[in-house]
């Protein structure tokens, strides 16, 4: 064989190994259009999806508010009826009165009328979540539920105990609400005996 053909033969072999690679370069080329596009579909895809989750919860943020509005509003409602009640009490127990024309009334039946009213009022709190807060003569001064108004020295009580409640407390549901306004004791007043002992 002469150096001519093999020559030619290296270059038909090149020459076919070109042509074959052309087609698969122009496959290639193809599926990378088809990517770009699938690409740009899926992401409008995402989008639409982005924008219909952001809808939603636009959506369930104002729903969510709106319910919480009538919770507020109307929450209590029927807690509020059972003190419409002592509200029907006070009313008839006024009317008692004025019909009475300035005659004298039973004051036992008024004052039997008036307690019921504030039993059924104290109930109706209840159903709140209000409690009176233990003020009781003897009881130790706690200053988380207690307000010193007075201090008064006494032979009864030692220091630091409530002789007296001024002003009823109350919780709401554990926490308070308003503190009970009490008289405490300083312990019984010194002579002037021991207070010149305690000063030397």
């Amino acid at each position: 064989m002469s150096e001519n053909t093999i020559a030619d033969i290296e270059e038909d072999k090149e020459d076919g190994a070109e042509d074959s690679q052309e087609p698969e370069l122009h496959v290639a080329e193809g599926e990378g259009e088809e990517t770009e596009e699938d690409l740009s579909a899926e992401l409008e895809a995402l989008r639409e999806k982005y924008l219909r989750l952001s809808a939603d919860f636009d959506n369930y943020k104002k729903r969510l508010a709106r319910e919480r509005q009538e919770i507020l509003d109307f929450g209590n409602a029927q807690k509020l009826k059972e003190l419409l009640f002592v509200l029907d009490n006070i009313e008839r127990a006024i009317e008692l009165s004025e019909e009475s024309h300035g005659e004298k009334t039973d004051f036992v039946a008024f004052l039997d009328g008036i307690k019921l009213v504030h039993a059924q009022f104290l109930a109706g709190l209840g159903n709140f979540g209000v409690t009176t807060i233990d003020s009781s003569e003897g009881t130790s001064f706690d200053p988380s539920y207690h307000e010193a108004v007075y201090k008064e020295h006494s032979e009864t009580y030692e220091s630091g105990s409530i002789i007296s409640e001024v002003q009823k407390g109350y919780l709401l549901n554990g926490r308070l609400l308003r503190p009970s306004m009490v008289s405490v004791s300083q312990g019984p007043e010194k002579t002037p005996e021991e207070d010149s002992e305690e000063k030397d």
